[in-house]
């Protein structure tokens, strides 16, 4: 089966977080300038592009990148289109994906299309309303994506909505690319990279249609 790719290409060009460490690739070694392989060197942030968040990028006790469960981000996945939802995301929006979500179902993505151009970072963020996280839970879900860069406001410095997630037992993937998925049930595959006590992670997530459902 074919794999959709949800991830935002990680080049110059992408805007970062306002502030951050901005993405960079130059080769150190060239086999142009008699060198026998090209060999590159990465300078970037760990929330530049499609990522994923550790608790510890929140809470000073938090889980780092690296001993969170490989499988939370591999399985059975929702995707919900809420770019009608408006500014706030309320559960009403995630009705119907509710449906898809239950056991063996644990990990919701939302597509906003709050975030259409990656060159440009967007001044404004749909965000869940304050009831959503813990009727995720409810839900069992543990594993929830977005297409923009936060879960928070752009200008929130206590974060309400991530400690919201965290409380209600929530992981998030960050600036996905969801433009070309339908809203539907698929199979995630978005592993992060095995940072040591990192407090995020790059992922290449990708779709892939189920068989059934």
């Amino acid at each position: 089966m074919p794999l959709l790719d949800i991830s935002r290409p990680l080049s110059t060009a992408l805007a970062p977080w306002p502030g951050d460490t901005p993405f960079e690739h130059r080769l150190t070694w060239r086999i142009a300038d008699g060198a026998a392989v090209n060999v590159g060197a990465l300078t970037m942030g760990t929330h530049n592009g499609t990522h994923a968040d550790a608790p510890f990028h929140y809470l000073s006790d938090g889980a780092p990148i690296d001993a969170l469960d490989p499988a939370l981000f591999v399985g059975p996945a929702v995707v919900a289109d809420v770019t009608d939802a408006g500014w706030t995301i309320p559960r009403a929006a995630l009705a119907e994906a509710a449906r898809h979500l239950g056991p063996g179902v644990s990990r919701l993505l939302l597509k906003t299309g709050a975030w259409p151009d990656s060159t440009r970072f967007p001044e404004r963020l749909p965000l869940l309303a304050p009831d959503v996280p813990a009727w995720l839970a409810e839900q069992g879900v543990r594993l929830l994506g977005l297409d923009v860069p936060s879960v928070d406001a752009i200008d929130s410095k206590d974060m309400p909505i991530h400690h919201a997630l965290a409380r209600a037992g929530v992981c998030i993937l960050e600036s996905l690319d969801l433009s070309a998925a339908a809203a539907g049930l698929y199979e995630l595959i978005a592993l992060p990279l095995r940072i040591s006590g990192g407090d995020a992670s790059p992922v290449r997530a990708v779709l892939r249609t189920p068989s059934v459902g």
